[in-house]
């Protein structure tokens, strides 16, 4: 699968918390390029925003869950994020995991997919950029 046609099948699923959200979506990429599933602790875990809220809490927070996740998998850090990346993106009101495009961070939301200019907080390489 391409990235462009994993940003196409997020854009017609709907938002569901524990199946299609903003950290299982771009998890989905991950495990699609990779094999690797960096969230499967959460998967089948949780089904509502206090659920979700929960797991985040337990793991020490929203940046460190993340974290803690893609280290276990085995995923470097990078300053330099290129497309096909994920990443932390800092939102007005919090955190999201969102994938690196050629235009901006992609991400699911409750209003459906978001791409734009948002901050990373911390990213990682998937893959090498000629893979994609």
């Amino acid at each position: 699968m391409t990235l462009a046609e994993h940003l196409q099948a997020g854009a017609s699923e709907p938002f569901t918390w524990g199946v299609q959200d903003c950290c299982l979506y771009p998890s989905d990429w991950i495990l699609a390029q990779t094999g690797i599933d960096a969230a499967a602790p959460l998967r089948g875990r949780y089904r509502t925003p206090l659920g979700a809220a929960r797991h985040i809490k337990q793991r020490g927070g929203f940046v460190r869950m993340v974290s803690d996740l893609m280290a276990a998998a085995g995923f470097s850090e990078t300053t330099d994020p290129q497309p096909g990346d994920v990443g932390v993106i800092h939102l007005g009101d919090g955190f999201a995991v969102a994938i690196r495009t050629r235009v901006g961070w992609a991400g699911k939301s409750l209003s459906g997919l978001g791409c734009g200019p948002f901050r990373h907080v911390v990213a990682w390489t998937i893959l090498p950029n000629e893979q994609l």
